[in-house]
């Protein structure tokens, strides 16, 4: 079972964001399924490291486009992008040391990415001419 399921709201009609953003939701998916599994320690901090590893490409491909189109939410939609990732090395550096909640990283994973597009990537739609 899928935590996220692709929906065309996610879209930003920018084939490159787009593919990076169903890239996302594959690898939210994928560890989501680990963490229901009972999976091994070492194979959910993988998964960890490698979203942060997209994530951080796909948030300074976004921020590149942000810029160019001298995006006004540019500083605040920067900052969430941080915060994001500073949560997952977080939560890896908790897998680390033996201490994690299973339940509270599925749901973190989930309101992750589905808030941050909500809120922040959402509104790029109008920015690059796209109806969501």
């Amino acid at each position: 079972m899928a935590l996220i399921e692709w929906s065309p709201e996610f879209s930003l009609g920018v084939a490159e964001l787009d593919d990076e953003h169903r890239d996302l939701i594959q690898i939210v998916n994928q560890l989501y399924q680990q963490i229901q599994s009972g999976r091994y320690q070492t194979t959910v901090i993988d998964a960890l490291e490698q979203l942060h590893t997209s994530a951080a490409g796909h948030f300074a491909h976004e921020e590149e486009m942000m810029r160019t189109h001298a995006y006004a939410a540019y500083e605040e939609h920067h900052a969430d992008h941080r915060r994001l990732l500073a949560e997952v090395t977080a939560m890896i550096d908790q897998c680390q040391d033996g201490v994690d909640d299973d339940e509270a990283m599925a749901r973190w994973l989930y309101v992750w990415f589905c808030n941050h597009f909500k809120t922040h990537d959402a509104p790029l739609h109008q920015l690059i001419g796209v109806s969501p």
